[in-house]
């Protein structure tokens, strides 16, 4: 019963406009109708109803940090990704115990009181389950116009104090490894399968290349990392879209961000980018500015790939002519049925390679025109795409950070930059 409050400080990490007490009040209402949908010794249903529902909204980082307090920046990148790991699941068993234990109670908001400047509140709630009776304090802070639940305390005792105090003092005695260690041997990993799928697009995704590309291994990886399975679907992008929308497909594997998927997709933190470089069968075009002065004032022709992101680049009304497939888009432009092609560096080099009888008539640019970031994508309504991006973006900087990360770079050699 004590517990039930951190859950909902969790509960309650969205942002509201409502004012303090209608947000612990809408919090209470919402937590009641979600118990109330389930049986009462149903500990795996509570689970779900948390992992669905919370999870994907906790900032997990932060709450680590308060939690582990010093001790977090002692802590190595590769600690950091495992507490959050496991503290998760610690909390998500915890609170679902509680949330059983409180299905029949009932809540009343007593007071609010708000310090000087109005940013914080202090929200008084009563809590009451048969002859039981107890006082809690929800306290919360003002963001621009959002109030955001950040503590609760009974009899004065912090919830985030407690397990700050109780980490602590097992660190004191067995270190930070050992605990570690223990807490996730307590907590054991879920393991959890995620549908990738992507276009062909070598050598960043090939079902023929050894390791199915860098793209491919490189994700798999830090899923590995982050405590996912994954199984790997090539299909055109078109169909990688209609997938996500379909629930066949959880992720893109590689996608670059414009402002309209950004509407609906969610993306990770980059994990490549890609240098953009312009092909032709004259002299090298070798800046943005004349690649852009080309299509413009000479009204020369470019090729470019269907579906593919490629933002601002191409001014409106150029003269584009989109492609499924590489191959066919160089031939054209080899016979100089168009002008220039855009392409990413070690796709044009890996195709050119590919085919000597292109490879003498076409010129690929000796800079690149632009760097494109690349990353996985997921529906932003997907159930729990906010946590499994999360998931991935604490990964993958551990994976950036390791030998493993050097050794699958140097298998590919392909050209980066990290700007």
């Amino acid at each position: 019963m004590y517990r039930i409050f951190f859950l909902l400080i969790l509960f309650s990490s969205v942002h509201c406009l409502a004012n303090p007490e209608q947000l612990v009040r809408d919090t209470f209402k919402h937590l009641s109708h979600e118990l109330s949908t389930i049986p009462a010794d149903s500990l795996e249903e509570t689970v779900k109803i948390i992992k669905n529902k919370l999870e994907p909204n906790l900032d997990m980082e932060r709450i680590s940090k308060v939690v582990l307090a010093s001790n977090w920046k002692r802590a190595s990148l590769e600690q950091k990704n495992r507490f959050i790991q496991c503290f998760t699941r610690q909390l998500v068993h915890h609170q679902a115990e509680s949330f059983q234990q409180w299905q029949s109670g009932e809540w009343e908001i007593q007071s609010t009181t708000y310090n000087d400047s109005g940013s914080k509140a202090a929200v008084k709630v009563q809590l009451t389950k048969q002859d039981t009776s107890m006082e809690i304090i929800m306290r919360l802070y003002k963001s621009q116009e959002h109030w955001y639940i950040y503590d609760a305390s009974l009899n004065g005792i912090s919830l985030l104090k407690q397990f700050r105090d109780d980490f602590s003092i097992k660190i004191e005695r067995h270190g930070l490894g050992k605990t570690l260690a223990r807490l996730c041997q307590q907590y054991p990993l879920e393991i959890k399968t995620l549908y990738m799928a992507a276009n062909e697009w070598p050598p960043f995704i090939g079902r023929s290349i050894p390791g199915r590309g860098l793209s491919v291994e490189l994700v798999s990886q830090v899923f590995k990392l982050a405590g996912y399975q994954v199984e790997m679907t090539f299909t055109p992008w078109r169909k990688v879209s209609e997938g996500l929308s379909e629930g066949k497909f959880d992720l893109s594997v590689a996608a670059w961000k414009n402002k309209n998927r950004q509407k609906t997709l969610l993306f990770s933190e980059p994990y490549f980018h890609n240098q953009l470089v312009v092909i032709t069968t004259d002299k090298n075009v070798d800046t943005l500015a004349e690649f852009q002065r080309r299509l413009s004032q000479d009204k020369q022709s470019v090729g470019i790939m269907q579906d593919y992101a490629y933002g601002e680049l191409i001014p409106k009304n150029s003269q584009t002519v989109s492609h499924k497939k590489y191959t066919p888009l160089l031939r054209k432009l080899a016979g100089k049925k168009l002008d220039m092609a855009l392409s990413d560096l070690n796709v044009a080099q890996y195709y050119l390679n590919s085919h000597a009888n292109l490879k003498t008539h076409l010129k690929i640019s000796k800079q690149p025109i632009y760097s494109r970031s690349l990353h996985i994508s997921m529906l932003k309504k997907h159930p729990v795409a906010h946590k499994v991006i999360s998931d991935f973006n604490r990964a993958l900087k551990v994976f950036q950070a390791s030998k493993a990360n050097k050794k699958l770079h140097a298998k590919y050699k392909l050209n980066s930059n990290s700007n």
